[in-house]
């Protein structure tokens, strides 16, 4: 990521993954409410993959009663579920692809052992900057994951137009 690139100001489009929900807690936590807070004052609506959104679901019991804490966050409006994914798109399935590359030479592991929810990342960024999105900066706890996708994209023509923010570092400079 450049030294220049300021992602409030910078970015049109944020795909954020289950690492960075999961990091802030229940809704009553401090850092849930300052990602909330954080999103609202820049007027910024995280869009997570589906399968982010299915790996959210299963919130534990202390949550709000009937809901989870990524539900109150879609509700509120600063969360948003991604289009499913075009993997007829070239550029969609290859991103995918060379993330899945990336993380498992990073890794060290097969690329079966993958997690898909790190590949949708980057499909979700491809399809954003397909469509309307001018720059798209993704957040995630995986440091792999959010290197893969950046690398990938500007492999597909995407250079300045993406970037990663380690969500851990961003609840820190939040909280």
């Amino acid at each position: 990521m450049s030294e220049s690139f300021d992602p409030v100001r910078d970015a049109d489009a944020w795909v954020a993954d289950t690492g960075l929900f999961v990091a802030c807690g229940r809704q009553q936590n401090n850092k849930y409410t300052a990602l909330e807070r954080f999103a609202r004052q820049n007027e910024i609506t995280f869009v997570i993959p589906q399968r982010v959104y299915d790996e959210l679901g299963g919130a534990p019991d202390r949550s709000t009663p009937g809901q989870t804490p990524v539900e109150s966050a879609i509700d509120a409006g600063w969360v948003a579920v991604a289009d499913e994914l075009d993997y007829t798109n070239r550029v969609v399935a290859a991103t995918m692809d060379a993330v899945r590359t990336f993380i498992a030479t990073q890794s060290n592991r097969n690329e079966d052992q993958i997690e898909k929810a790190d590949t949708a990342l980057a499909g979700v960024a491809a399809q954003l900057l397909g469509n309307d999105a001018t720059v798209v900066c993704v957040v995630t706890t995986d440091l792999d994951a959010g290197d893969g996708v950046v690398s990938a994209l500007e492999a597909h023509g995407f250079e300045d137009r993406v970037h990663f923010k380690n969500g851990f570092e961003l609840i820190e400079e939040i909280t």
